[in-house]
């Protein structure tokens, strides 16, 4: 290609390289973007056991004496 040609057909030349570009780039995105999720989280088979503090009575309002 000399620089006349290039300067004639500057848009065809510029065409001609964008879809040799779009066929490397397509394909990568396509590769990259279509990854299948990440299978989900499973409930633990064995959960470790928690201390819990003995629930105390709820205090109970008894009556008040009437005179």
């Amino acid at each position: 290609m000399n620089r006349s040609f290039l300067a004639r057909e500057w848009g065809a030349v510029t065409f001609v390289l964008t879809v040799l570009v779009g066929i490397l780039i397509v394909p990568i995105a396509l590769v990259v973007g279509n990854k299948p999720p990440p299978p989900p989280a499973l409930p633990n088979a064995s959960p470790t056991p928690t201390v819990s503090a003995p629930a105390s009575p709820a205090p109970t309002i008894s009556p008040s004496p009437t005179r």
